[in-house]
């Protein structure tokens, strides 16, 4: 190929030339300069670069085989570059293969080192299938079934998932029909990876073939065994904790810093699981306006705001355009929000999906998927998620909010704990609040209530 994303430490990343680079650096390229695939972020190498290779090229006699231009290639034996869209341009994404496995979550227990796993339902075309689920319609988990229904009536209803390590693709049963838009069950592969999306308490299970970026903490789910190679590779590796009822199935938190030395071997480490490490970050970057993105979707807290798009790097070092294009997902619909898009070119050459005002869009043929709410409403988590309770403000008695409490399904997975003080709102948060008109019951502030948090823990 002959493009590809520098990276440098403490400076932004940038899209060059092969070309570019040979004028540059004329083969002695800088250990600190690293090269990643626009495409899928892997590791690149530098070919065919130096005062030899010119020289070549400029001597070549009649006859003789053309010496190669400057060019970017995989790693040898890299076994994600057969992943890679550069190399199979026409392997474009079927709506069959964009069905994603089912949300997990990693949730620990108050007072205590233990956690649990938990399943999730996604809720693409949420209005579609209330309309068409019948009574019928079930996931069962380990011979247990629940109701599809009942589960989509809120976010927060969840399944309890033991032992989550093992032949979890048998164990959970779903309905063909409905796995494009809750999802499928994941394969056991001897570990779960999750984010820290509740911080200290857990986080979001990273779905297969997902990139780990350095300098952010994760959390892995394994026995000891699966992780005793991996311990001197990390910048940090803990063990936090312990799945609750296996005290063998340990939880640890680790994270790489962007100076790691060993990150080449993290990332085969991490391969031999369908994860890699990468610096670089080639999805479309949300910049306006504020949004909830926890559940994979940015959801704008501003209902009149059109979410805005940029691309997530510069290209030859040019100052990025200051114009957005505009591109209308749901045109049909005079309730839907337009999206704008800069930094992309003057027109749109992506391909969009739309379910409800829930719209999947590609800005570029080989970008990873976005996923963006365009409706005119608010996001249906507008609160703080609190993991332990959802708690309705005493004055409350809505309609909307009744609905969020865990109903009979989740009954035995989510337990609750009323003692748990709810975390008050940061200023920003609070600004929000009062301009959508959300009331706030804030007796003690919020440096008092974290305080108050770690006593308990103690």
């Amino acid at each position: 190929m002959d493009s590809a994303v520098q990276v440098v430490n403490r400076a932004s990343a940038v899209q060059v030339t092969a070309q570019e680079i040979n004028d540059r650096f004329h083969g002695d390229i800088p250990e600190s300069v690293r090269f990643y695939c626009p495409f899928c972020t892997r590791p690149v190498t530098a070919g065919a670069m130096g005062n030899d290779f010119d020289r070549m090229r400029r001597t070549i006699k009649p006859g003789k085989r053309k010496t190669k231009e400057p060019y970017f290639a995989h790693r040898k034996n890299d076994e994600w570059s057969r992943y890679c869209e550069a190399y199979h341009a026409s392997a474009g994404i079927s709506r069959e293969e964009m069905s994603l496995p089912l949300l997990m979550f990693l949730r620990k227990e108050p007072g205590s080192t233990q956690f649990r796993v938990e399943v999730a339902l996604r809720r693409r075309g949420l209005a579609f299938m209330l309309r068409e689920l019948s009574s019928d319609d079930a996931i069962t988990v380990d011979g247990r079934s629940y109701g599809l229904r009942s589960m989509l009536t809120s976010r927060h209803n969840t399944i309890p998932l033991p032992n989550p390590l093992y032949q979890t693709e048998t164990r959970i049963q779903i309905p063909q029909r409905w796995q494009l838009n809750i999802g499928h069950a994941p394969k056991s592969i001897g570990v779960m990876i999750f984010s820290d999306a509740f911080g200290s308490n857990g986080g979001r299970r990273l779905p297969d073939h997902s990139a780990l970026r350095t300098d952010c903490t994760y959390y892995i789910v394994a026995r000891n065994d699966r992780v005793r190679d991996a311990r001197p590779l990390f910048s940090r590796m803990d063990k936090v904790g312990n799945i609750s009822g296996d005290a063998k199935l340990h939880v640890y938190a680790v994270s790489v810093t962007d100076s790691s030395p060993t990150k080449n071997d993290i990332d085969d480490w991490l391969s031999q699981y369908g994860y890699c490490l990468s610096d670089v970050d080639r999805s479309a970057q949300l910049m306006w306006p504020p949004s909830l993105g926890s559940w994979g979707v940015d959801e704008p807290l501003f209902r009149h705001s059109s979410p805005m798009y940029r691309f997530p790097y510069q290209i030859n070092g040019q100052p990025m355009q200051d114009k957005a294009l505009r591109k209308y997902f749901i045109s049909a619909d005079s309730n839907a929000r337009d999206v704008g898009l800069i930094g992309f070119g003057n027109r749109f050459e992506g391909e969009s999906e739309s379910e409800s005002y829930c719209v999947f869009f590609k800005p570029k043929p080989r970008m990873p998927w976005s996923t963006v709410y365009l409706g005119p409403n608010y996001p249906d988590d507008l609160h703080p998620y609190d993991e332990w309770t959802q708690t309705i403000p005493e004055n409350d008695s809505s309609e909307d909010n009744a609905k969020s409490l865990p109903t009979n399904a989740e009954s035995s997975s989510a337990s609750t704990d009323n003692y748990i003080t709810q975390i008050p709102l940061t200023h920003g948060a609070g600004i929000v609040f009062r301009r959508v008109g959300i009331p706030q019951q804030q007796s003690i502030s919020r440096g008092t209530t974290i305080a108050q948090l770690r006593e308990r823990t103690r």
